[in-house]
């Protein structure tokens, strides 16, 4: 018996299952940043506060009585300030006292006369004092000196013990520095010097005439000259304590200290005897 063979009929399809729709995520939306206000290049008007002013009373505020100028010297005070003066000269060992007229008359010719030096001396009697002492009995000097110059006023002080010194090879070493180099002489004594301002000149001279118990003091001028003063033995005890006449020597160096060295210096001085400092 012949086979048969049937057709098998393709299965349709079922309708798709409907596809889920996927889960979005909610996006969180982004918050708004305020904007800046646009400037319009205008400024805004500023409020001023009004200034309080004072109630005007009509009173004037009584003024402070200002200081009245000090009275001139009279003639009793002038003469105590000269006696006084003269006196600490002889205790000092500079005059002696029977000069004491002749000191009188050398006052008088102090700038604005014998009442200017009491007014002077009532504020700062050392300078007063000091001064009229180097116009007296001393000679001064510019800063910059000539050697012949300074020498004769050297000898004719040292004349009144017959004392005599000689300048001799002077020469420059540096100018710049304003060294100088120079031969004193005095009878059978030579010495070589070395100096850049009176100061050291007259300090070679004192080495020489020293073992004649004389020397020159400086005083203090206040000022860019100097001033030298001839004294037989000097009492340097009562020089270095006294603060009527101002000295300037190693010896009288006994108030303080420099500020540039540390070398010590006087009380009144204006300058450093060591490095030249100048004090204000």
């Amino acid at each position: 018996m012949p086979l048969r063979f049937w057709k098998k009929d393709k299965a349709e399809k079922g309708p798709e299952e409907a596809q889920k729709p996927e889960p979005t995520e909610e996006k969180e939306e982004a918050k708004e940043k305020p904007t800046p206000p646009v400037e319009t290049g205008k400024l805004e008007p500023e409020v001023k506060k009004a200034e309080a002013k004072k109630p005007e009373t009509g009173k004037v505020e009584p003024k402070k009585p200002e200081g009245k100028p000090a009275p001139p010297p009279t003639p009793q005070e002038i003469e105590a300030a000269l006696n006084e003066a003269h006196a600490v000269f002889v205790d000092l060992g500079l005059t002696v006292p029977p000069t004491r007229p002749v000191f009188g008359k050398r006052v008088a010719g102090y700038p604005g006369g014998e009442a200017a030096f009491a007014a002077s001396y009532r504020s700062e009697r050392h300078r007063a004092v000091t001064r009229v002492l180097a116009d007296w009995l001393g000679f001064r000097l510019p800063d910059a000196f000539e050697p012949d110059a300074l020498l004769s006023e050297v000898n004719l002080r040292l004349s009144s013990f017959k004392l005599s010194i000689q300048l001799k090879d002077l020469t420059w070493l540096d100018k710049e520095l304003n060294l100088r180099k120079a031969k004193l002489v005095m009878g059978d004594v030579e010495r070589v010097v070395r100096f850049k301002d009176a100061r050291d000149f007259v300090k070679s001279v004192n080495e020489l005439i020293g073992s004649k118990k004389l020397a020159f003091l400086e005083l203090e001028t206040w000022g860019d000259d100097y001033a030298f003063l001839l004294v037989r033995e000097p009492r340097w005890d009562k020089i270095a304590a006294t603060e009527w006449v101002v000295v300037k020597a190693e010896q009288t160096a006994k108030g303080g200290e420099c500020g540039e060295c540390g070398a010590p210096v006087g009380k009144y001085w204006s300058d450093c005897l060591k490095c030249g400092a100048v004090f204000g």
